[in-house]
């Protein structure tokens, strides 16, 4: 049985009675003793299946997303009866390189899932094609990246659905916070925005694009730029939630009120958003499917079987950082 199962008869979350089995959580004696007459009535056993570890390696944990992300992974995986080991990279090239080796040649890891921060593809090459590995969140486009197995969603659309819903307010002038342009994630981003303005018979303003680090610096740090703009922006689609963060932080400073002076909408979902004021609006992550799609491709490698490849879909969540441009407002 699994910890599925565990955590139902124990009328628990899966999050809870995983985190508590690896030693994280602690929980009150009467919680305790549900979840062990739950293993022993559905017949669980903690000890993992063998040959059933995973090492998960992400940029860093500090941004919400991937912590976030590792999270759902980590809890999506225990459901499954699987181990997880969470390996930090930094997004740097080189350690990158060296965690894929070292996890590759652990005698205890059957499968290695991967989120790049580098972009390059190059760093897949010394991994062995019968090593089971899944490249996730973070498409790697060449021939290194482009025949591995890849769980991910549809940036492009989720860009597009963004752009769409600021001109459905009535926004003409949009800023868009870009990404680093070597990873895919930002290109198909700053494409997915593009193509909205486009369809709406606008025309693209290099002025108004930027591109930087998924950070709450770099947010924070375009806004001076914006309002130095002759032509200044009445909204701002930012490519990730943490750069919208620091843009919202930095508005009071220069006297903006959001959205009443500037309107503003993220991307990925992260909880953080929802405790800014105003809340944020955001293009959500699929973060449980994320989970699910990759763990179903490294079950694949391991039986044989074969996964949907397709991108997962996102959508937008409306809060309060939008509204009218001011001057219709």
């Amino acid at each position: 049985m699994s910890i599925s199962a565990v955590a139902r008869h124990a009328e628990l979350s899966v999050s809870t009675v995983s985190r508590f089995l690896r030693g994280e959580l602690r929980v009150s004696a009467r919680t305790e003793e549900r979840i062990r007459a739950a293993m022993e009535a559905t017949g669980y056993r903690a000890r993992p299946q063998p040959g059933r570890t995973v090492a998960l390696i992400v940029p860093e944990l500090s941004n919400p997303y991937f912590s976030q992300l590792a999270q759902e992974f980590a809890d999506v995986a225990a459901g499954r009866d699987v181990e997880v080991q969470i390996l930090v990279s930094g997004g740097h090239e080189a350690r990158e390189r060296s965690l894929l080796g070292k996890a590759v040649a652990s005698s205890e890891v059957s499968a290695v899932v991967f989120v790049s921060m580098s972009g390059s593809a190059e760093v897949l090459e010394t991994v062995p094609r019968n090593t089971p590995l899944v490249v996730f969140d973070e498409r790697m486009e060449d021939d290194a990246g482009a025949t591995r197995p890849f769980a991910g969603a549809d940036n492009l659309g989720g860009a597009y659905q963004a752009t769409a819903y600021l001109l459905s307010n009535g926004h003409r002038r949009i800023a868009h916070l870009g990404g680093p342009g070597a990873l895919d994630s930002a290109r198909q981003r700053l494409r997915g925005y593009r193509q909205a303005l486009q369809d709406h018979g606008l025309a693209i303003d290099p002025h108004l694009v930027f591109e930087g680090p998924y950070s709450e610096a770099f947010g924070a740090s375009v806004l001076p730029r914006l309002l130095r703009l002759r032509d200044r922006p009445t909204a701002v689609f930012a490519g990730s939630d943490i750069m919208a963060v620091g843009l919202a932080a930095a508005a009071p400073m220069h006297g903006l009120s959001i959205p009443a002076d500037l309107s503003l909408i993220g991307f990925d979902g992260i909880e953080v958003g929802s405790w800014i004021t105003p809340r944020l609006s955001t293009v959500v992550q699929p973060y449980e499917q994320l989970a699910q799609r990759a763990l179903d491709h490294v079950e694949a490698a391991w039986t044989g079987r074969t996964v949907n490849p397709g991108l997962l879909p996102m959508q937008v969540r409306i809060a309060e950082s939008v509204g009218r441009p001011p001057a219709e407002g």
